[in-house]
């Protein structure tokens, strides 16, 4: 589903759109008053339309009911369009030919964006170091939020403070069972059954309490999220107050830019954050990094698939993980075809795969090849899918080689 440019980019014609588009799509020639986005390059990856600095960008869905006719439009520049190249044959400053424009690879499209950044200020920093010994008692997300906003673990870390009040618990909550079965009377309990009990009972809960804070750390699982350190038995509530205290105390302790930032080369001004995505990854969640190589007696078809969560506010906003977890795939034989869906079903990302325009919930690929097969093979290794196709016969008739793991014995 291809964008729409509209009305407000009459006379305007503002070309920071055209400088965010990872796949050169928008286009325009004399005698125009616009810019137009070609629907059959366009990948839907929405770069564009927070670039627009008049909102003249719309999905195709979405295009206000006053300027629908802009579609057709739009899509009668195309008809008769032919994309421009370089004029003349010869070669650039950089050695280069002329045409050769084609030949870019895409990893030269990434805008190198440094993502803003919170620093604690210098003369907070000593004290918020030493409050490490009690921060490290409150919830994970207060922690997180801190650890974000100080950007250096030797400022702040969760999981070292949470490691300090471990400690510290060792003792604290010895002494507090102590007090508490001592009734008042302290010398009387001292060196007692009753007072080593207690001593006892505290140096398990202590350690027992530890343990349960550092249990990602301590168990290997397939997640793929951060490890969480959680609060302490008293750090439940005084959490609760700080969570909803840190957001307004952020201007106070961290350092924000004060000016706003430009995405480059663009010249969209924007006061909130500015992400970096890596084309490759955005090519891989629409199917488009594949190959397909005809050899003697089969056709062997690589698919990549995505790799990586784009860093962006979604992923902040329901608490995705850095690696995107496996799709799941469908392939069947058609009529000199190869068909192949892909779809993500992680329950994970319900609320975004699917329902932002540059992150589809999957994507088909049709593969055309010369024979007509009576089976294949399909097997996904580190994010590549791998589909061998026979061109007579079937997979089991195939000398195909496996990939040998070796292991290093010890002694």
């Amino acid at each position: 589903m291809a964008y729409v440019i509209a009305e407000p980019c009459v006379d305007v014609m503002d070309t920071a759109c055209v400088d965010v588009c990872p796949v050169d799509c928008i286009h325009t020639k004399d005698g125009e008053k616009q810019l137009y986005i070609n629907p059959a390059e366009c990948i839907d990856c929405a770069a564009c339309e927070p670039a627009c600095p008049v909102t003249a960008i719309f999905i195709l869905d979405d295009v206000p009911e006053q300027w629908t006719s802009y579609i057709e439009v739009n899509e009668k520049f195309f008809e008769d369009f032919v994309k421009p190249t370089k004029a003349g044959a010869a070669a650039g400053e950089d050695g280069a030919a002329a045409g050769d424009e084609d030949k870019i690879g895409i990893e030269e499209f990434v805008q190198d964006i440094e993502s803003p950044k919170s620093s604690i200020r210098p003369v907070l920093r000593p004290f918020v170091m030493l409050s490490q010994l009690v921060l490290g008692a409150f919830d994970a997300k207060f922690k997180r939020e801190l650890e974000e906003m100080a950007q250096n673990p030797i400022i702040f870390s969760a999981p070292i403070s949470t490691g300090i009040n471990s400690l510290i618990n060792l003792t604290l909550y010895p002494l507090v069972l102590f007090l508490l079965f001592s009734g008042g009377s302290i010398e009387s309990a001292l060196f007692t059954g009753k007072g080593n009990f207690a001593i006892f009972l505290g140096v398990i809960l202590a350690v027992l309490e530890g343990l349960y804070r550092f249990r990602d750390d301590l168990v290997t699982t397939d997640s793929e999220e951060p490890s969480r350190y959680g609060a302490s038995i008293y750090g439940w509530i005084p959490s609760l107050v700080a969570r909803l205290l840190l957001p307004a105390l952020r201007p106070v302790l961290a350092t924000e830019p004060t000016s706003p930032r430009s995405t480059m080369p663009g010249a969209v001004l924007t006061d909130g954050p500015i992400y970096q995505e890596d084309v490759r990854e955005r090519y891989r969640r629409y199917g488009m990094l594949n190959r397909m190589e005809e050899q003697a007696d089969r056709y062997v078809i690589e698919i990549e698939l995505p790799r990586w969560v784009p860093d962006s506010t979604y992923k902040r906003k329901y608490n995705l993980p850095d690696r995107m977890p496996d799709y799941t795939y469908q392939v069947s034989l058609g009529e000199g075809t190869v068909d192949v869906e892909t779809k993500l079903e992680d329950s994970r990302f319900t609320e975004v795969a699917g329902r932002i325009s540059s992150f589809p919930l999957g994507f088909n690929n049709v593969f055309r090849i010369e024979a007509q097969p009576e089976d294949f093979q399909a097997m996904l290794r580190d994010k590549v899918l791998e589909i061998v196709v026979p061109k007579a016969g079937k997979v089991e008739d195939l000398v195909i080689e496996r990939p040998v793991h070796y292991a290093k014995i010890k002694g």
